[in-house]
């Protein structure tokens, strides 16, 4: 049997999946290395301290002030390069191109008022890349490019003896590029198309919640290595989706610091698939009652299942359907399936019934139950056929303009059915791709 082609599947680049856990251990290990810099400076702080009291009583007083102030300046600077180095690039940044252009203008004697006028536009230019929502994109390629764009053409303008404010344009049109960059204007406009076409209703929420370095629970680096495996064999194992399916891994959500795994837009709608590595066996056992339901008890090692398995994967779906009104299209919750990897499981794939508890009344009182959650366990090896054989949902109806093209196309009704349908998870992957956005 051939390999899947991995760009046969609409969507992202396997090689984008396990990308939230490579993002934990790389912000743990420079919140290690932040630590470690700041005991440096602590106990730097405190040597210098002791030595400019000590040189009170050797140098004069005015010396032995200046080797503290100068102290006191560079362990300031090292301490806010190692605690907040995003924050002291972008000044950096500014500092060094608002240092070139006063240099260009006193060498080219172009007046103050020019100079300054530059120095407003590398400070605007700065706080506009920084600050634009998209906190998932890295901002230090824009902004630096923007900023050598400035100095460089204030410098050829002076150079070349072109008038002084010729400059501006270049400078105006790179910003706006960068912050357009930096925004994802173009995944944006798709999204809005896509939405206005298919009447897809979609809000993208509030700017990015920034996890905490190690998020307050550090993880050993052999567990973030394992999960973020099996977020690639997911990955490379849903690329035996056809062309009908688009995949996102690795995708954030608003209003929070938690992402998705794997965000599946397909035929059956959009689905929550969330990567999980267990060692031992999964166990099903069904059962039916006197009245004809049936459902299935899961045990994991012999044990009853802990719902706290799928507890980050529910609140994750629920941020996914909120992002559609919390409807959950068609006010249907987004389906969770959680891929087992490493453990056994007794059938390919099957239900589980999870409760949902609520607040208790009192001390005394017991934890009520105040809903349902459908989850679906699925052996990591059978999960495209678990997906395909999801019915496929009915989204929209023909355009008239689908019906006219079908009909000049010689299209039966189906066929005509089967491309608006088309068409709709098309504009979904669209949307998805705009209000999930991918972690860089």
């Amino acid at each position: 049997m051939s390999t899947p082609d991995a760009h046969s599947v609409g969507g992202d680049n396997p090689a984008l999946a396990g990308q939230s856990l490579r993002n934990r251990s790389r912000a743990q290990r420079r919140a290690l290395r932040t630590m470690t810099g700041q005991l440096i400076v602590t106990a730097s702080a405190i040597t210098a301290t002791v030595t400019t009291i000590a040189l009170l009583f050797v140098l004069p007083l005015m010396d032995a002030l200046a080797v503290g102030t100068y102290s006191a300046a560079a362990l300031a600077a090292a301490y806010a390069l190692i605690t907040f180095p995003r924050r002291a690039a972008a000044v950096g940044f500014a500092f060094v191109a608002a240092a070139l252009v006063f240099t260009i203008g006193q060498i080219y004697e172009l007046g103050a008022a020019a100079s300054w006028a530059a120095v407003l536009a590398c400070a605007v230019t700065s706080v506009a890349v920084f600050s634009t929502r998209r906190t998932t994109r890295t901002p230090y390629l824009p902004t630096v490019a923007v900023l050598t764009v400035i100095v460089t053409a204030f410098w050829a303008t002076a150079a070349l003896g072109l008038p002084r404010w010729l400059w501006v344009a270049p400078a105006l049109v790179t910003s706006l590029v960068a912050v357009g960059w930096r925004a994802a204007w173009p995944i944006t406009w798709r999204a809005r198309r896509a939405g206005w076409r298919s009447k897809i209703r979609y809000r993208t929420g509030a700017p990015l919640a920034e996890r905490p370095d190690g998020d307050g629970r550090w993880m050993a680096e052999e567990y973030l290595e394992v999960g973020a495996d099996a977020e690639r064999i997911t990955a490379h194992m849903l690329t035996g989706l056809d062309d009908r399916w688009h995949v996102l891994h690795s995708r954030a959500l608003h209003y929070t610091a938690a992402d998705a795994d794997h965000i599946v837009i397909g035929p059956a709608g959009v689905l929550l698939i969330d990567s999980k590595y267990r060692s031992g066996h999964f166990e099903a056992r069904p059962w039916v009652t006197e009245d004809g339901t049936a459902g299935s008890d899961w045990f994991y090692n012999g044990q009853v299942l802990d719902a706290s398995l799928a507890q980050s994967a529910i609140f994750e779906a629920d941020r996914i359907a909120w992002a559609f009104h919390a409807d959950g299209l068609d006010r249907q919750a987004v389906p969770i399936v959680l891929a087992i990897h490493g453990a056994r499981m007794n059938v390919p794939w099957g239900e589980w019934t999870i409760e949902l508890l609520g607040d208790p009344v009192d001390d005394d009182s017991e934890t009520p139950v105040v809903g349902t959650r459908l989850v679906t366990l699925v052996d990591a090896t059978h999960l495209v056929d678990y997906l395909t054989s999801l019915p496929a949902r009915r989204f929209t109806t023909p355009t008239k303009h689908e019906r006219a093209a079908g009909r000049q196309e010689s299209l039966t009704p189906r066929q005509v059915e089967e491309r608006a349908q088309r068409r709709y998870v098309r504009d979904l992957a669209a949307v998805c791709e705009h209000v999930f956005p991918r972690l860089k």
